[in-house]
């Protein structure tokens, strides 16, 4: 990951007394206009085999330790938060896994998404692809093109430079300003259930009386 990231606080246009006011999107102004409506929740870009079209604009996330939880009767299935001390998965011995949660624009609908990072690195690992465009200086106006292949190694192409629109520009901003303030909360795309929840589906419930322990 790079060590120095460019001010996304200056990612949106600016304007100054000598110039002409910029126009504004109807979704800014309305966003604008309505602050008591409480933010959308965040949601999880998934990486597929057809293209992601992205603008990188910043290479700083959350990390998070996370365990996946199969689907039961009363659980999709996915990921949660490891709960580190007093964890029942961890107690279990249920594989943890690392993510970088990183904020991204999806160029397709202005829309902020979270991607996230797997830890692993290697040739055709997310972490290390999507770095070859993260340590570019220019990264936040390259179309950034990602899928993944059919064996799940992934494909981070510099596709073309091109100015963001002002839609994406505006989104950017809006979001650097909610997560400097603390409005936004990157781990929040990552379920958190309680320990005595945790430990109820079945495969971690055995595991814990095989290895004897309370939790």
């Amino acid at each position: 990951m790079s060590s120095t990231s460019p001010d996304t606080t200056n990612i949106a246009l600016e304007t100054t007394g000598s110039e002409a006011p910029r126009l504004v999107s109807l979704s800014e102004w309305a966003a604008e206009t309505d602050p008591d409506q409480p933010n959308p929740p965040l949601t999880v870009l998934r990486i597929r085999t057809e293209p992601a079209y992205l603008s990188l604009f910043t290479d700083e996330g959350a990390g998070v330790t996370t365990h996946y939880l199969e689907r039961t009767e009363t659980w999709a299935g996915g990921y949660v938060h490891c709960l580190q001390q007093n964890c029942p998965a961890c107690a279990a011995q249920i594989d943890r896994k690392q993510f970088l949660l990183l904020p991204v624009a999806d160029l397709t609908d202005s829309g902020i998404k979270i991607l996230q990072v797997p830890s692993e690195k290697g040739p055709g690992k997310l972490l290390t692809e999507i770095g070859k465009v993260l340590s570019l200086p220019n990264r936040a106006e390259i179309i950034t093109k990602i899928h993944r292949t059919t064996n799940y190694q992934y494909v981070v192409d510099a596709h073309r430079e091109n100015a963001l629109n002002p839609d994406v520009k505006a989104a950017i901003k809006r979001f650097v300003e909610q997560l400097n303030v603390n409005l936004v909360d990157l781990r929040s795309v990552v379920t958190r259930i309680p320990a005595s929840e945790m430990a109820q589906p079945e495969r971690i419930a055995k595991r814990l009386e095989l290895e004897c322990r309370e939790v």
